[in-house]
Formats: structure tokens, C-alpha cells, sequence
């Protein structure tokens, strides 16, 4: 009677980090050697894409016996959403601005970033609003000039 006792041995001591800014559509599967049956390939119950950090846990199995193996996946965006627009028009108007469409950024991860601002409408006097653009990690800013230049003289209201 033959008796495998020995599970499969990882080829590799530690397998490397997967670091990636968005996600890990796929790893390739890591190989162990069985006393046995030779070559074993890992798996994984790990859902793919991986859209967050988290350690992936291989599976080698030779039958009767198995060994596991953890690896990191490191999701680190670092990159913030670039505006869609390199310099945004001047917003000119007579008495007051009581609102100005919000500019985009596009982002490496997640796509379309609609800017926000801190500034209250109407705006009544001339300013810089300051657009920002987050993706949940990064921040990049944009500013837009907004001028109120009044040039319609008063008229006067004569009763006769």
C-alpha cells in the first residue's frame, strides 16, 4: 500500500507582491512540487477583478494532501483626476453669477470626476471659485475666474 503523506511544496519561498493603482484583473497561478504526482498548480477561491488591497490565499492539492500560500495585492491609486479642460473661461456677467455648470476631470480608476466648490451662489462680486475634483483618494484642484463688471449706467426713473 502506498501512502501520500507529504503535501505539495510551494516552488517559490514567498511570492511577490501584485501592486497595481486600480485593479488585478488576474495573477498567474503559482506552482508547488508533490513528492508524487510532480507539478501542481494553484487555486484560488479569490474573486477577480481585486479592486482593494488583500492578500490571496493558493491552494496546491495533490489529491489526498494540501499546502497553502498567501500572496499581497496592493491596490494603491496614487494618481489624482485630471480636468478634462486645461484652463476653464472667465465667467464674465453685469450684477451676479447665480450659477456656473461644474467642470469634469477624468480619472485613471474610476472615469468621470464632477468637480465641486465651496463658493455660494449668486456670486456678486468678482472671484476666483476653486473646483475640486476627488476620486476617493486624490484631490486635484482647478481654478475659474469669475468676473462682475457692471457697465450699464442707472437710469433714471422721472416721473413727469
Amino acid at each position: 500500500t502506498i501512502n501520500d503523506t507529504t503535501a505539495p511544496v510551494p516552488d517559490v519561498t514567498t511570492l511577490p507582491t501584485v501592486t497595481e493603482q486600480c485593479s488585478v484583473t488576474s495573477i498567474p497561478a503559482p506552482t508547488a512540487t508533490d513528492n508524487c504526482i510532480g507539478a501542481v498548480t494553484g487555486t484560488t477561491t479569490t474573486s477577480f477583478p481585486i479592486t482593494a488591497s488583500t492578500t490571496v490565499v493558493w491552494t496546491y492539492t495533490d489529491g489526498t494532501n494540501s499546502s497553502t500560500q498567501n500572496q499581497t495585492v496592493t491596490i494603491n491609486d496614487t494618481t489624482a483626476p485630471v480636468p478634462d479642460v486645461t484652463t476653464l473661461p472667465t465667467v464674465t456677467e453685469q450684477c451676479s453669477v447665480t450659477s456656473i455648470p461644474a467642470p469634469t476631470a477624468t480619472d485613471n480608476c474610476i472615469g468621470a470626476v464632477t468637480g465641486t466648490t465651496t463658493t455660494s451662489f449668486p456670486i456678486t462680486a468678482s472671484t476666483t471659485v476653486v473646483w475640486t475634483y476627488t476620486d476617493g483618494t486624490n484631490t486635484s484642484t482647478q481654478n475659474q475666474t469669475v468676473t462682475i463688471n457692471d457697465t450699464t449706467a442707472p437710469v433714471p426713473d422721472v416721473t413727469t
